[in-house]
């Protein structure tokens, strides 16, 4: 593996998701490296403010972003509570080291490792000289139910003490070693790194994945969507539409159905590439883990197609969805405008988010909107179905278990005329 992404967490908040090469990786630890430009996630949060200066419970939406320092080396030693950083200048030079006082759970397909830190660090200058950093804050937070009890703050920092005797004597990794690393001109910078989403739950056993503007679009004396959608998971999953054996229509109602676990919540990812509308990260794959083994050959399975909805996408259980109150329905909450039927309510829930995706409750289980901004659709997917812009759904393995998956292509500019 070349990459992993890295999600620095504080307390509940993901602060930074930020991919990092991997230079050495063995039953020692992993050995990472964070280039200058680096595409992130980052925390979005009011100027001025530090995130270990503000309420554990307010909302900070992640927004793309790039490292706007200078190189840095990470070193997470197998089994140890902390990870120490190589600070490099934009020249490459050696900076300094700083010790990031921690607790680190890495997925089992090695991809991600979720780092919750613990707030006391420790500074050390090329010298040796060291100390303690963020103690008033590190005391603040002690015995606080989102961070760490007094008996955990006393293991924490008793960690950053056996650190310290690193330090003192020289000893690796303090010892010169990295110092002078130049990583190699041939290194791309790598992708951003998936985003993750609210995840959803599905406690019939099975997800659906639909066009949000036709989700809860019956023709006279059609079933429940769950009748159709638990009788397609029940092959394995597959596609859900109108227009019997001629295929899915051109507009119309589309969705495709999957089994799913219904003991726990799903979680859902997202690819982004950049909008040729306005430059902004739009969605290019769509993941989630469907909490079962996978039963299949090698192999993915194809579900079909979908197009992307000018109204969106919705992602949840089948029998809750047999509830969703769409474009056209009736308030969801009593009220008597139409902006609170359940299509508004998720569009209004991902105002803030940086590809529209908005959690709200449907029959009782989580369900996940997916708003598309107008430019980008009317750039990308115009015409939808009936002008072929349809994209791929398939099921497939990841680390033993099934993941459903939608890939959207990449935008293509259209060829200038000959002679142009």
């Amino acid at each position: 593996m070349s990459t992993v992404n890295v999600h620095l967490i504080l307390g509940s908040t993901v602060s930074m998701i930020i991919p990092a090469r991997v230079v050495e990786s063995g039953d020692d630890g992993l050995l990472l490296w964070v280039a200058p430009g680096t595409p992130l996630w980052r925390a979005t949060i009011p100027p001025g403010t530090h995130l270990r200066d503000l309420p554990p419970e307010g909302s900070y939406p992640l927004r793309a972003d790039r490292w706007r320092h200078g190189g840095a080396l990470i070193l997470q030693p197998a089994g140890a509570g902390h990870a120490v950083w190589w600070s490099f200048t934009p020249e490459q030079e050696f900076r300094s080291w700083y010790v990031n006082l921690e607790s680190r759970v890495r997925t089992p397909d090695g991809a991600d490792v979720h780092v919750t830190d613990q707030e006391l660090d420790i500074t050390v200058n090329p010298d040796r000289a060291w100390e303690w950093k963020d103690e008033e804050s590190f005391a603040a937070k002690t015995g606080h139910p989102v961070y760490w009890t007094p008996a955990e703050a006393a293991a924490i920092r008793a960690e950053g003490v056996r650190v310290t005797h690193l330090i003192d004597t020289a000893a690796y990794p303090f010892d010169g070693t990295w110092c002078d690393f130049r990583p190699p001109p041939t290194w791309p910078l790598p992708p951003r790194p998936p985003l993750p989403l609210p995840p959803v739950t599905a406690p019939s056993g099975v997800l659906v994945l639909g066009k949000a503007g036709w989700i809860d679009h019956r023709r006279d004396g059609a079933p429940p969507l769950s009748d159709r959608a638990l009788a397609m998971a029940a092959t394995g999953g597959g596609h859900l539409h109108d227009g019997g054996a001629a295929g899915p229509e051109p507009w119309g109602f589309e969705a495709v159905a999957v089994p799913a676990a219904t003991d726990r919540p799903l979680p859902v990812r997202a690819w982004t590439a950049p909008s040729p509308f306005d430059g902004e990260p739009v969605i290019s794959a769509l993941e989630i883990s469907l909490g079962l083994p996978w039963t299949h050959g090698p192999d993915p399975v194809s579900l079909g197609d979908l197009p992307v909805d000018r109204c969106g996408m919705v992602l949840g259980d089948a029998r809750a969805l047999d509830a969703f109150e769409g474009l056209s329905g009736d308030a969801a909450d009593g009220l008597a405008d139409d902006a609170h039927t359940d299509h508004h309510r998720f569009r209004r829930a991902g105002w803030g988010h940086p590809v529209l995706a908005g959690e709200i409750e449907v029959g009782g289980c989580r369900v996940l909107g997916l708003g598309w901004d107008p430019g980008d659709h009317s750039e990308r997917h115009h015409g939808e179905r009936a002008h072929g812009q349809v994209y791929p759904v398939t099921l497939e393995e990841r680390a033993g278990e099934a993941v459903l998956r939608w890939v959207i292509s990449a935008y293509e500019a259209p060829l200038a005329a000959e002679g142009v």
